[in-house]
């Protein structure tokens, strides 16, 4: 009996001791950037030889089981922009957080579960694309969007005393720029022209832009490119406070709420502030310029696929954004209102057995109030602008090629009122359908030194009707003339194409590309309100016919990694060369105190210009040095009035153990512009260059739960005196930012 006893126990004992060794492990960290020490999204995680695997969430976040492990057993970390990890199983238990090393040159044939590198404009025609990750900029300190894009040597912002900011690629004008949010777009109706300053900052997950005209996806109105900026709607935080102070009297806070309940994600945004500038000849507060702000932002999203990635692949979203600017200026005894409300909706991912859809309609709204008192004319301007969006496409992949067709609507109600010395009443409803059809052919081109080639062809037809529904007698001279009465019919197809080929050899990257089409720009309803230039010669009477842009490119890029150097990690070099040639080029002019602007038409003017820029990456991508400059040759300057033709960049940005530390060094060279004056006569006007110097120094701290940072931004060092009307423009100015999240 004894015995029995005996063996039962022992037979239960070996039974247990198998069962505790085979007892599955649930392994749980945090992927992390080694030098930044930011969150990576995305990581392959899996144990070596085996299926077992999952991959880190948008906050780098992952949990991997492990059914029966070994002893002996490998886990491998692996992801495109990093150096491949392997950790043995007995590390990883006692690790939370795993710090990977970052690359120059992305890992080949590596599939990541979340495609940061799948940019949501890379659905176009390949061509020059800058990208700015969140990472780069959102503990910096940068005021909005536009202080933020002015670091790219392609890129010219200008800043009104209002504090609107608008920008310009390639030399061009504002209104050839398409701004997209979240893939709406967000140009007015009026003008075609986005005020960035409207744009907050905070949980934007990246802005990409397109440098060219070369888009078919992005709209025809695209003559220097897109800049499209990408919310981040997941968030790895609760609570999250943030309080700039600054120059100028000038000061904001935000309040940021993040809570997902299972696959359903919502997030809720708010942001105010302001700033008070005194005249330099003003006594006191006697008179200033007083700049307010408010940003309401408010996101819902259901993840269909239940991924927890930060590109889920089958996602509904809903978004809703509200922005109120206003300016006072008590010198000048001139105000502004603007205030700009967007609703959309938004579906990507599958439709029962039907793949890669992306869907989206939205509704915009937006009001600008002006008041202007001068000693030639008064003005109260209100612009009413209603539009309607609609976007729908669909990918299909077939063998090496892959197709893209879509369909795009706009409905725009808008209402234009001068009040004052000029009355003038004007309302338009612009109806626009656009087609577009992209392909794309992947192949292999057999070579040793270029592997890879791809053929590009896209086109789009679209058709737009204007109708004048309501239109006001002018009460001052000079009138419209009668080509403007009517109502206004276009149609125009657009047809581009490109050829790439790309390879790797060792540790060299390196790609080569051609691009070149046509693209038709159609008249605002801000130039069908404006009036023609009578003095300009019989051979270029203005007129209202679309303007059309011509254009090719020739591009470059080469990446060396060197992993084995004690100092040099490796560098990166594009160059691009391109030309445009624009017919029927509007050419709008000023005269100082009336606020009626005036066109006429230029018959050819050409833009050309060469773009490059170079990075080379120190202490394993610890610190870079970027340089960039730009040179643009402009044959009619007062078709494309106050852009630099020549600007150059010099970043150095070192990250180390989560401090980083941002100079950036540009030089813009004089700008020059026509003005009418009072007799009808052009006169040239020039803004001279500018040579700055700007730093941001930044850190982030954990404590358990808790995430603080704060950053220090000091801006024009060089305290550039250069004064505008009493305002000094380019001053130094500096600003704190801390902030703490849950």
């Amino acid at each position: 009996m004894c015995k029995a006893k005996a063996v039962c126990f022992t037979l239960g004992f070996l039974l247990c001791a198998s069962s505790a060794f085979s007892q599955e492990v649930v392994l749980q960290g945090r992927v992390r950037d080694a030098n930044t020490h930011r969150d990576i999204p995305g990581v392959n995680i899996f144990v070596v030889q085996t299926d077992i695997g999952t991959s880190s969430d948008f906050a780098g976040r992952f949990e991997l089981r492990i059914p029966a492990p070994k002893d002996s057993e490998n886990i491998v970390l692996q992801h495109i922009g990093y150096d491949r990890l392997i950790i043995s199983l007995d590390s990883l238990k006692t690790l939370h957080d795993i710090f990977m090393q970052p690359r120059v040159i992305p890992l080949q044939g590596v599939e990541v579960a979340a495609p940061r590198a799948q940019l949501d404009i890379s659905r176009d025609l390949p061509q020059p694309i800058a990208v700015m990750e969140g990472t780069r900029f959102e503990i910096r300190g940068y005021v909005d969007a536009g202080d933020l894009l002015r670091n790219d040597q392609s890129v010219q912002v200008s800043e009104e005393l209002s504090g609107k900011k608008t920008v310009s690629l390639r030399g061009g004008n504002p209104d050839e720029v398409v701004v997209l949010y979240n893939g709406v777009k967000m140009n007015s109706s009026f003008d075609n022209i986005f005020d960035l300053s409207l744009i907050d900052l905070e949980d934007i997950a990246r802005f990409e832009i397109i440098k060219g005209s070369n888009t078919a996806l992005y709209g025809a109105e695209a003559f220097s490119g897109v800049v499209n900026i990408v919310p981040r709607v997941q968030q790895d935080y609760h609570v999250r406070f943030q309080q700039r102070i600054g120059t100028y009297n000038s000061g904001n806070w935000g309040l940021h709420l993040y809570q997902n309940v299972g696959r359903l994600h919502g997030t809720f945004s708010a942001k105010q502030g302001g700033a008070k500038r005194t005249y330099a000849d003003s006594y006191g507060d006697e008179f200033f310029l007083r700049n307010t702000a408010k940003h309401y932002t408010g996101t819902v999203m259901y993840d269909f696929s239940g991924s927890n990635q930060e590109v889920p692949a089958n996602a509904l979203s809903a978004m809703a954004i509200y922005s109120e600017l206003g300016y006072e200026n008590n010198l000048n005894i001139e105000a502004l209102d603007n205030k700009n409300a967007l609703l959309s909706l938004r579906y990507h991912g599958d439709i029962a057995d039907l793949k890669g859809f992306d869907i989206s309609l939205s509704r915009r709204q937006a009001r600008q109030e002006q008041q202007l008192q001068s000693s030639e004319a008064t003005l109260q301007r209100k612009i009413d602008d209603a539009a309607l969006y609609f976007n729908a496409d669909k990918q299909f992949s077939i063998s090496q090629s892959e197709l893209l067709l879509g369909y795009q609507f706009q409905n725009a109600d808008l209402t234009s009122e001068d009040r004052g010395d000029y009355q003038v009443l004007n309302a338009f409803t612009r109806r626009q359908h656009g087609l577009v059809g992209i392909l794309k052919y992947r192949g292999d081109s057999g070579g040793e030194v270029l592997q890879k080639l791809s053929f590009d062809v896209s086109a789009r037809y679209d058709y737009l009707d204007d109708v004048r529904t309501q239109q006001g007698d002018l009460s001052a001279q000079p009138v419209l003339d009668d080509s403007s009465q009517g109502n206004q019919h276009w149609r125009a197809l657009s047809v581009k194409f490109s050829v790439n080929a790309a390879g790797v050899r060792n540790d060299l990257a390196y790609r080569v590309f051609f691009i070149a089409g046509k693209n038709t720009k159609f008249p605002t309803l801000f130039q069908q309100i404006s009036t023609p230039n009578a003095l300009a010669p019989k051979e270029n009477a203005p007129n209202l016919s679309p303007e059309k842009n011509n254009s090719l490119e020739f591009g470059i890029e080469f990446s060396r990694e060197i992993q084995h150097h004690p100092l040099v990690y490796g560098w990166q070099w594009t160059a691009n060369y391109f030309q445009n040639f624009y017919s029927n080029k509007f050419r709008m002019s000023y005269t100082p105190g009336v606020p009626i602007p005036f066109y006429d038409n230029v018959q050819t003017a050409r833009i050309s210009g060469f773009e490059s820029k170079y990075a080379a990456f120190f202490l394993r991508k610890k610190v870079t040095l970027e340089l960039g400059l730009s040179r643009y040759f402009i044959s009619e300057k007062a078709a494309f009035p106050f852009k630099s033709d020549f600007k150059a960049i010099a970043n150095l940005i070192v990250d180390v153990s989560g401090y980083s530390l941002f100079l950036h060094w540009f030089h813009e060279n004089d700008q020059v512009g026509w003005i009418r004056n009072l007799e009808g006569q052009f006169v040239e006007t020039s803004i001279p260059g500018i040579t700055n110097l700007d730093i941001h120094f930044s850190k982030h701290f954990e404590i358990k739960k808790f995430k603080l940072f704060v950053n220090f931004s000091g801006r024009n060092l060089l305290n550039d005196d250069f004064m505008l009307n009493g305002l000094a423009l380019r001053d130094r100015r500096w600003y704190l930012t801390a902030g703490l999240q849950i």
